[in-house]
Formats: structure tokens, C-alpha cells, sequence
């Protein structure tokens, strides 16, 4: 379906001024330009009547648990609007139309049922509601959306992915105007990544600079704030003088149009006083020059990339649902490797959550894809998957454990990651997605960040006897009940069981751990075993409970997910 664009008076008009307005331009992306730069066959975009291509200022991310809605002058994306309730959409709905938001964004293909007719396409509603319906292609990625159209710098953004060649042509960039400054360059995305720096022989350097290519990532000092802020808020080039120790900068907003892809910074040695003594015109002109290239390599790289991998995370997505189409496994692995490990990672929801989602995605991608060629990797609200066409999973492993290691600490110490065993591509990926499903919550409970089969193995075999214990409850012996029971006068010869078994059947040493006299202990398997009804010789009725008791408290450990 072709959804067009009217042309009527614009949506947004006089709204209400955000509070960083002192510093903001009035700028913004228009839906059109949207429309134009990403294609009709990827986004479309239907305005109501009486309004027309709206200028989108911040986009949001509807959270289903509170309700939040962005506010005016914001495109809300409603993220997994096909899974939704119809009741919890037109809830959303009404906040977004509440809260003064210019449109909504969902994927094709959603529909309201309703009682007495067909159901309703859900962009019809969004149009009755007076907001503009911006419909996505089932094959776009929302972090790239979120990347083209958020204006500012690390505000909920997600980096552009980039190709090894468009690195190469920042790199040039970053030579070029380091030659006519005689300082260091860096050339930073949305989320203050240095994807290039210049290396010329004598350039000056500051130790402010040295760390931040180290590290491949600019300050978050108060100074930098207010930098960026005003970098950002300036139609040209912005000059700074000394800060302590640190060389005087100039810099410059990357565009393509109205959106802002990031920012260039030169160390300028001249600089001392920028108020009296103006940039010279040769480096005024390479600067807005550099401006103008890294934007056009940034972006183009992007569109042309963005469809390919559009693609490719698609057929993964059918793979992974077991509805493969003809196709789908040379799309997904051009390579033809028999065999892939699948990664799944689920982001604690917080205030943080999308923050982190893109930061541990971004490390992730860019780590991995450099030992795996055919990587294919989405992000869908706070989870993350992505396939590994490989056969050694340790191996894999020891890449994610690198990659993660770069991420900020808040962010990496909250989640947990699984690793499937190596399933076969063509028809394994579901049972591959279930596993690596598996093996993220089991490594919550134990101190195992990236779990893998091998790792987790106790755990799997206690995870399947909960299953069992779950289709048919009368297996669960009515002891092991009262034992989990804290208050519970067996709770003692639950803690007294598991040790010892844990000691391999040692009074003495079960005993020395549990700090009480050996007799005590005694009598507690002696009593264990009267209420179970297990002769002295066997063990049998033992291990049972045991494994029932390592089986439930398995089921209290396992993470809820409070979001549904």
C-alpha cells in the first residue's frame, strides 16, 4: 500500500518550546525529507487531512509499563506494535495524542480488531487521532531510523554503522585538515565515537586528545557538555581558546540537511585568542569542506548499507521463526558455513535500558565484525541477537567477553549473554534461538556473564527437571515443598542435604561448613531419610530431593520479565 504525503499546513506549528530552547536552533528533519532519503518502499508516511510533512524535532520510544509518550514536536515509535494488545495500542495511542506528539512510527501491517466489523489498519486510527502515521518496512532497523532523525548528540541516539571504506574516507578527511591546522583531528558520531583522527607527522597533540583516541570515545566533562551544546546550536565553525593544559580547538556540526551525524574537532596551535584574530579563509574553507565530505560518506554509506543488512536481518528473523522463505540461508550466509552459534542478550528495563541497548549493540557489532565476516546482528526494544556463522563456540565466546569488556561498567555488569551450540544454518536456527534464550536467563543466577552449554550444564539438567516438575506437579515430593520454606522446621535438612552432597557424603566436612557438631549432621540425614522413607544404603530418594530443591530454587532465581 502507497501511503502518500498531502500537501496542507504543517502539524507542529507553535508549539511549545522545549527547555533547552535558549541554546536549540529551531530546526529539525521533515517526514518528507524521511520519506525521500530512506525510500518509499522502506518508510511511507500518511498525514491527516488539513496537515501536511511536519517537522519531527526529537523522536521517542513508547514504554508500554508507564505510558510515556515523548511530548510535542516528538515522533513516537511504537517498537513492537504487532505484538501488542489491541487495547494497549490505543492506549498508546491516546498518550501520544495526549502529550502532543507529531506522529507515530510502527512497522506495515498492524492491525485493531474489533467486535462488530474487520479489523482496522492501525495507521487509519492514527490518522483519525490527528497525528501523522509514519508506516516502516518489516526489514528496517529501528536503531538505524533512531540514528537518521534524533538531532541531538547522544540523546537516545544510536552510532551509524560504517564500512571499512567509509573509515578510510573519514581517516583522508582527518589528514587533510590536520596538514592546514598543524593539530590533531577527530571525527565523532552521535554518541561522541571517534570514528577517525588524523595521523600527520609534527601534528600538535594534547593529552585530552591522546585519551580520547585511546579510548575511541570523547569526555563526558561538564566543558565538553557545554562544547557540544553550542558546537551543535551554530550554523558554522566554533572556535575555543585554551582550557588549562589543552590546546585551543575550533569545531563543526556534521549534516545531510537538518540532522545533525556528528562533529569534527581540530586542534588549532594558533587559536590563542579566537576573538582577535579570525580563522584564516584556507582553514575556514578545508573545515567546512571536511564538514560537507564526512557527511556525504557517513550517510551514503549508511543508505546503501542499510538495505543490504535490512535484508539480511530479515531472513534472519524468518530463520529464527522457523518461516524461512527460498533464499533466506544465502542471504543470511553468502559464505555457505554449515554451521552458526546465535547470541542473545536481554538488557535490564530501566530508565537506561535504550542508552545501553545501543551502547552494548554498537560494541558488539563492531567487535564481532571484525572476526566474523558474515555477522548479522538486531535489536528488537532491549534484546539483542545476532549469528555467528562458526563452529567453535568458545571461541565466539572469547570475542564477546572482548567486546563487552569495552562496554561502560553500569551498563555491562547488568546483563548477561547466551551462546548457543553450533546448529546447523539451514534448519537449526530455532532451536539454536531457544538455547541461546536459555542460557542468557540461567547465567543471571551464577556468576557467568556470556553462558554457553558447556558452562551451564548443571544448570540445563536442573532447568529440564523444573520443566517436568512444571507439566506434572504430583512429582514434586510434598518434603521439598515444606523444606524451601524458610520458616519451615525441614528447612535445616534441605541446607544439611545440599552441603552434603556438595562434600561428597563427609560428616566432618559438612559439618566444619555448616559450623555445627558432626552428630547434628547425623541426625539430620537420619531424619531426612525417615521422613523420605530411603533405607540407610540408599541414596536414591536422596538425590531425588535434592534435584527437585536444585530445581525450584532454579525457578526463583530466574529473572522476571516485568514488562509484559
Amino acid at each position: 500500500m502507497r501511503l502518500s504525503v498531502s500537501a496542507e499546513p504543517s502539524l507542529t506549528g507553535g508549539g511549545t518550546p522545549s527547555r533547552e530552547a535558549a541554546w536549540q536552533p529551531r530546526f529539525g528533519v521533515r517526514l518528507s525529507t524521511l520519506e525521500q532519503r530512506l525510500g518509499s518502499d522502506l518508510v511511507q508516511v500518511d498525514a491527516p487531512a488539513g496537515a501536511d510533512d511536519p517537522l519531527i524535532q526529537a523522536l521517542d520510544i513508547y514504554d508500554a509499563r508507564s505510558g510515556e509518550a515523548g511530548g510535542e514536536g516528538t515522533l513516537l515509535s511504537i517498537v513492537s506494535a504487532d505484538a501488542m494488545r489491541s487495547d494497549e495500542l490505543l492506549r498508546a495511542l491516546r498518550a501520544a495524542a495526549g502529550k502532543g506528539c507529531v506522529g507515530v512510527a510502527f512497522k506495515s501491517g498492524v492491525e485493531v480488531p474489533r467486535e462488530d466489523s474487520a479489523p482496522v489498519p492501525f495507521e487509519r486510527l492514527v490518522r483519525e487521532a490527528g497525528l501523522v502515521a509514519v508506516v516502516l518496512a518489516p526489514e528496517v532497523n529501528w536503531r538505524e531510523f533512531d540514528a537518521l532523525i534524533t538531532r541531538l548528540l547522544g540523546e537516545n541516539a544510536r552510532s551509524l554503522t560504517l564500512a571499512p571504506s567509509t573509515g578510510d574516507k573519514l581517516f583522508a578527511i582527518a589528514n587533510t585538515v590536520a596538514r592546514v591546522f598543524g593539530g590533531s583531528v577527530a571525527i565523532e558520531n552521535h554518541q561522541r565515537d571517534i570514528l577517525a583522527h588524523s595521523s600527520v607527522l609534527d601534528q600538535a597533540i594534547d593529552e585530552l586528545r591522546t585519551t580520547g583516541i585511546l579510548f575511541r570515545r570523547a569526555g563526558d566533562a561538564p566543558v565538553n557538555e557545554r562544547r557540544y551544546r553550542e558546537v551543535l546550536a551554530a550554523n558554522g565553525i566554533v572556535r575555543f581558546e585554551r582550557y588549562r593544559s589543552f590546546l585551543p580547538r575550533a569545531a563543526i556540526a556534521i549534516r545531510a540537511g537538518a540532522i545533525p551525524l556528528g562533529t569534527i574537532w581540530v586542534l588549532d596551535p594558533d587559536g590563542e585568542d579566537p576573538a582577535a584574530s579570525p580563522l584564516p579563509p584556507e582553514r575556514e574553507r578545508v573545515l567546512r569542506q571536511a564538514a560537507d565530505l564526512a557527511a556525504d560518506a557517513m550517510l551514503g554509506e549508511w543508505q546503501t548499507s542499510t538495505r543490504d543488512g535490512a535484508r539480511r536481518e530479515a531472513a534472519l528473523r524468518r530463520m529464527i521463526a522457523g518461516a524461512a522463505q527460498p533464499g533466506d540461508r544465502e542471504i543470511v550466509d553468502p559464505s555457505g558455513i554449515a554451521n552458526g552459534v546465535l547470541l542473545h542478550c536481554a538488557v535490564p528495563r530501566t530508565q537506561s535500558t535504550a542508552v545501553h541497548t545501543a551502547e552494548i549493540r554498537t560494541s558488539l557489532g563492531r567487535y564481532l565484525a571484525t572476526y566474523v565476516p558474515d555477522l548479522v546482528l538486531f535489536s528488537d526494544g532491549n534484546e539483542i541477537t545476532a549469528l555467528c556463522p562458526a563452529s567453535q563456540v568458545e571461541t565466539v565466546r572469547e570475542w564477546v567477553v572482548a567486546a563487552l569488556s569495552e562496554v561502560d561498567g553500569s551498563a555491562r555488569s547488568a546483563i548477561h549473554v547466551g551462546l548457543s551450540d553450533p546448529h546447523p544454518l539451514s534448519t537449526g536456527l530455532p532451536r539454536a534461538n531457544e538455547e541461546a534464550r536459555q542460557l542468557a536467563a540461567l547465567a543471571s543466577g551464577v556468576a557467568e556473564q556470556v553462558g554457553t552449554v558447556a558452562r551451564l550444564r548443571p544448570q540445563l539438567f536442573f532447568a529440564a527437571c523444573l520443566s517436568q516438575l512444571e507439566l506434572d506437579s504430583r512429582l514434586v515430593l510434598p518434603e521439598v515443598r515444606q523444606m524451601l520454606d524458610a520458616d519451615s522446621p525441614l528447612a535445616p535438612l534441605a541446607e544439611t542435604l545440599e552441603c552434603w552432597l556438595e562434600q561428597a557424603c563427609s560428616i566432618s566436612r559438612t559439618a566444619a561448613r555448616l559450623q555445627v557438631h558432626e552428630q547434628t549432621v547425623r541426625y539430620r540425614i537420619r531424619k531426612l531419610r525417615e521422613r523420605l522413607g530411603s533405607a540407610d544404603g540408599d541414596h536414591r530418594a536422596l538425590l531425588i530431593a535434592w534435584a527437585q530443591l536444585s530445581a525450584l530454587r532454579l525457578q526463583q532465581s530466574l529473572p522476571r520479565d516485568d514488562g509484559e
